[in-house]
């Protein structure tokens, strides 16, 4: 007699209804980290956007800005031209790319910092921050340099 009683009682009337709520929390739970990787790879890829400078700095200064603080010590150029363009070692298993394109326009000049290559992985950025870092080095040292350079940031894609 007792052990039926227990038996009636571990029976629950509404087990369909938990199981339904656990599917559901289930989907929002991978909808919602859906939602914060989205969030993460767009946070990555606006900290990769060209950077436009306008400044009153010489281009051959410029230029030299982008080798210290871009290409620094690790990084090395790999084209000197226009655009002049910075690569990361293989060593660290991706290349990476940033390009620098200088003109002159009325005693001012316009340098735009580019990321030309960079891989992604399950649609995230890989070594992301090092680029921003990079980016902003740039920018921060032509600042630096001229407090009253201008700066704008060109998005890389939506």
């Amino acid at each position: 007699m007792s052990s039926s009683r227990y038996q009636n009682w571990c029976i629950r009337d509404d087990a369909p209804e938990l199981a339904v709520a656990g599917i559901v929390i289930f989907i929002l739970v991978v909808a919602g980290l859906f939602g914060l990787v989205t969030l993460y790879s767009k946070f990555l890829l606006s900290g990769m956007a060209t950077r436009v400078v306008t400044t009153g700095l010489p281009i051959e200064q410029i230029r030299n800005v982008f080798v210290q603080k871009v290409a620094g010590s690790t990084w090395k150029i790999v084209d000197d031209g226009n655009p002049m363009i910075a690569q990361s070692p293989l060593l660290t298993g991706i290349r990476q790319q940033i390009g620098l394109e200088v003109e002159q326009n009325g005693g001012r000049s316009t340098a735009r910092v580019t990321v030309l290559r960079w891989t992604e992985k399950y649609g995230i950025p890989n070594k992301a921050y090092t680029l921003r870092m990079r980016l902003g080095a740039f920018v921060n040292e032509v600042q630096r340099l001229d407090p009253g350079a201008r700066v704008t940031e060109v998005s890389l894609k939506d």
